[in-house]
């Protein structure tokens, strides 16, 4: 994946991988199983790109397991240069043979350079899914927060100096009350 991702580092990619959400045994009450990555969810992303059109893309998680090199565990959809969120995330799992229901959920506002693990348990109510975003920084965070930082000291430097001269002023200003008030007790 990090060869792969060198290659991409000048665009927005979304790295999503959609887990069995099965126990090897019975699962306790109290613990949501993850599960391994299973072959046949699809994923798929809707945005708007920077000139305002719809953009969106597919992939099928582990589509394939002979005949030709294994795919990768996870799916990694590329987003160009659009630096906005991912407006709608929609993921779904295969159903069992005879079912009518549709296994699909959606997330909205999805960060992009980021991984979401997908968790579908229960498989039969996809409003009980889960998903878990992770993140991981990059010098323009770093940037962004040093800017953010610049800011806040330049605007409480503005503020210093703007009290220090409101101090000065009223200081004045009572000198000179308490003087004339001096002039009229004569």
């Amino acid at each position: 994946m990090g060869h792969m991702l060198s290659n991409m580092s000048n665009s927005l990619h979304l790295s999503s991988s959609v887990l069995s959400g099965l126990c090897s045994n019975d699962c306790p009450e109290d613990v949501k199983p993850f599960g391994v990555n299973q072959p046949g969810p699809y994923v798929m992303y809707t945005t708007v790109d920077s000139n305002g059109y719809l953009k969106n893309a597919s992939a099928g998680q582990l589509s394939q397991s002979a005949h030709f090199s294994l795919q990768l565990p996870y799916t990694v959809l590329g987003l160009g240069r659009s630096a906005n969120f991912l407006d709608h995330l929609f993921v779904g799992i295969p159903r069992k043979p005879g079912e009518t229901d549709i296994r699909k959920q959606e997330w909205t506002a999805i960060i992009p350079n980021s991984q979401l693990i997908v968790i579908p348990f229960p498989h039969n109510k996809p409003r009980s899914w889960s998903a878990k975003l992770y993140l991981t920084p990059s010098n323009s965070v770093l940037l962004t927060a040093i800017a953010l930082i610049g800011v806040c000291v330049f605007i409480l430097v503005i503020i210093g100096i703007l009290h220090w001269q409101e101090k000065k002023a009223d200081d004045r200003e009572k000198r000179q009350e308490a003087h004339r008030f001096h002039f009229d007790a004569m």
